[in-house]
């Protein structure tokens, strides 16, 4: 065979080869747009045992998130029905600053969660105590913290009321060793809350690592709240 014909036999196969790619091509897209190209949430309650972040190798859980979700989904759904008592997810959708209010509360639960065990593990290595008067107060929150949720909200979220008390006593710790290490620095609480200037820099010397294959699945807005068109 001839170089010219066996370039013509090349071209031929490539053009084969190129048309076939392009159904390929546009059998999937037509695939991706009849899907929508959703993304697939997680079953919060079936998830608990997976890992969100880890903070110095030390893997944090949905279960140990579940608080925080709980917690903020609470106070968008409060601020979301004061603007519209009708129809709440539209608060959850307005854009502002940049991002979705829904997508901005989330972002807080995970900085909160990240925060709060950096410092409880620093309560754990000082061996920072609650007081009799601090136990109180804990037990109080604890207890208006679980009457607070319905008992549908405790279904979806799916953990006992032992998991949240324990949850809740971490952060009483760890508040009291934020709380410590600024008057041992001369700073103000507020210089190390999760988007205090001093803590970005205490976060710094940890290595915090996000399980986004897993945070990007969990159905924020949607867990412990349940809007009437869903």
């Amino acid at each position: 065979m001839s170089i010219l014909k066996s370039l013509e036999a090349f071209k031929k196969q490539k053009f084969r080869f190129s048309t076939g790619l392009l159904l390929v091509v546009v059998i999937v897209s037509f695939i991706a747009l009849r899907t929508g190209n959703k993304t697939q949430y997680l079953n919060f309650a079936e998830s608990l045992d997976e890992t969100v972040f880890t903070v110095d190798g030390v893997p944090v859980t949905l279960r140990d998130m579940a608080f925080y979700i709980a917690y903020e989904e609470k106070q968008v759904e409060e601020d979301a029905y004061i603007y519209n008592p009708d129809d709440t997810s539209e608060y959850w959708n307005i854009y502002s600053n940049g991002t979705f209010i829904g997508k901005a509360a989330k972002q807080s639960a995970l900085d909160m969660a990240i925060h709060d065990k950096i410092f409880y593990d620093m309560a754990c290595a000082e061996g920072v105590e609650l007081d009799e008067e601090e136990q109180k107060r804990l037990a109080n929150s604890q207890y208006d913290f679980w009457s607070d949720l319905e008992e549908q909200e405790r279904e979806w979220l799916g953990v006992s009321q032992e998991v949240l008390n324990e949850s809740l006593r971490k952060l009483a710790l760890a508040e009291k060793c934020q709380s410590l290490y600024a008057q041992m620095n001369n700073d103000s609480m507020e210089d190390y809350s999760f988007e205090g200037e001093k803590y970005k820099k205490l976060l710094e010397t940890h290595e915090v690592v996000v399980e986004e294959d897993i945070w990007q699945h969990v159905h924020f807005g949607h867990i412990t709240v349940h809007h009437k068109d869903e």
